[in-house]
């Protein structure tokens, strides 16, 4: 049975064909499927992930879809900053600084697209001057958004995110679902979606604008004053979590 509905892929097909001017390549770190479950390796979300990216791919001419047994390849998943499976990069050749954890899919697929058509353009939506701070970051940058599929307030903080590491090879950014990685909640004390973390250092809460996203980057990079550390709250633009029973993924080590 489909993941998406004809109509959402006759959407993506559409912006896809709009927007896509070059290759991409998405690969993704999954577990293989011999069909033997190993306990500690189960991956509930691993099967309908690499599903909805077949069919995504499948719209495309000039996407390609690379599967990788986790397990089989850890090196390499670990090179590329692979911590949890179902992951995936969105790149060309080896760039693997936009990666998605989990299940892009409901308000989610939009972020997916667009880490597609970041990924193919050498142009930026960013600002200029986004641009030009992004550019000469110091130190590296490791952006992390956690969302849920269902927020409709994460896709604008999520896509600025992907935005600024398609522009700098100092930025890399992480997309989490916290739906199949509930585990994470607790150890990011997370109450709400977007939440983002930056170098482990600057946390805050709630919907960014690409203007604020830059101050919270330049902040964790060392580039403007670092001030109180605190997860900052946006209550008008966030969704507070009431997590369910939710599709697991696997958090390696």
């Amino acid at each position: 049975m489909p993941v998406l509905g004809l109509e959402e892929l006759s959407i993506v097909r559409q912006h896809l064909d709009t927007y896509l001017r070059r290759d991409v390549t998405v690969t993704l770190y999954t577990t293989s499927s011999a069909g033997i479950i190993i306990p500690g390796r189960e991956c509930a979300a691993c099967g309908p992930v690499q599903e909805l990216l077949e069919e995504v791919v499948g719209l495309s001419p000039k996407l390609t879809l690379e599967t990788v047994d986790y397990y089989t390849n850890q090196v390499d998943a670990r090179e590329r900053g692979i911590a949890r499976i179902p992951g995936f990069t969105v790149g060309r050749q080896d760039n693997s600084r936009m990666r998605y954890f989990g299940m892009p899919t409901q308000r989610q697929m939009p972020v997916l697209v667009s880490a597609l058509v970041r990924a193919a353009e050498r142009s930026s939506p960013l600002k200029l001057e986004t641009r030009r701070r992004i550019r000469r970051l110091g130190e590296d940058a490791h952006i992390q958004v956690f969302v849920t599929q269902d927020s409709e307030h994460c896709g604008d903080t999520a896509m600025a995110a992907l935005a600024m590491a398609a522009e700098s090879p100092k930025v890399t950014t992480d997309i989490i679902d916290v739906g199949t990685f509930p585990n994470l909640i607790d150890l990011h004390k997370i109450r709400g979606v977007p939440a983002t973390v930056i170098n482990g250092r600057v946390s805050f809460t709630g919907a960014m604008s690409e203007a604020l996203l830059l101050k919270q980057v330049l902040r964790a990079t060392g580039e403007a004053e670092a001030g109180a550390e605190q997860i900052v709250d946006f209550s008008n633009e966030v969704t507070m979590l009431n997590m369910g029973a939710r599709r697991a993924g696997t958090p390696i080590g």
